[in-house]
């Protein structure tokens, strides 16, 4: 699906920049994008793809501090094991 849109946005610009008819064509083709957008089917697309986004930006929020978390749990975990203790050979003066 992005290949195609990329291909029509490729298309739609080529025609513009290419056309001799010069702002008669631009203006018609963003009418017809403008009409598009309007559309209540394109618009129904667009709100399923933002809720979808909002899913998987909480989803992965919630993966990402769940590892965090832990993360740090194991670090002062092996922090605490390996504490320096002191060494019976070492003497102080």
């Amino acid at each position: 699906m992005k290949g195609k849109l990329l291909f029509l946005a490729g298309t739609a610009t080529g025609f513009v920049l290419g056309s001799r008819s010069g702002r008669q064509a631009y203006d018609r083709l963003s009418a017809k994008a403008h009409a598009l957008w309007g559309e209540p089917g394109t618009q129904k697309v667009v709100s399923q793809a933002e809720s979808i986004a909002r899913d998987a930006a909480s989803v992965a929020q919630t993966r990402v501090s769940g590892l965090l978390d832990r993360t740090e749990a194991s670090d002062k975990k092996e922090k605490h094991a390996t504490k320096p203790t002191t060494d019976a050979t070492s003497y102080e003066i």
